[in-house]
């Protein structure tokens, strides 16, 4: 079973629909199409440029196989 989650820091409604396309594609690439198949955890991070033409980081995200156990205890909790 593998977890993904995901952190999105957003202004508006908008902006929570590109970032989460963004961090999508960035994590199909890295974890869909990787060449190491047994590669357990991958992270990553979404930048958009801020104030000063510096970049802020928006999104989050992390994959990572899990045991069966951690989801079976989620699914109790909802």
């Amino acid at each position: 079973m593998r977890k993904h989650t995901i952190t999105v820091y957003t202004n508006d409604d908008y902006s929570l629909h590109g970032i989460l396309s963004e961090v999508r594609a960035e994590i199909d690439s890295k974890v869909f199409n990787r060449d190491n198949t047994k590669q357990r955890k991958f992270s990553g991070t979404w930048e958009e440029e801020g104030s000063n033409w510096s970049y802020e980081t928006v999104a989050k995200w992390e994959s990572n196989v899990v045991p069966n156990s951690e989801f079976i205890q989620f699914q109790k909790e909802s």
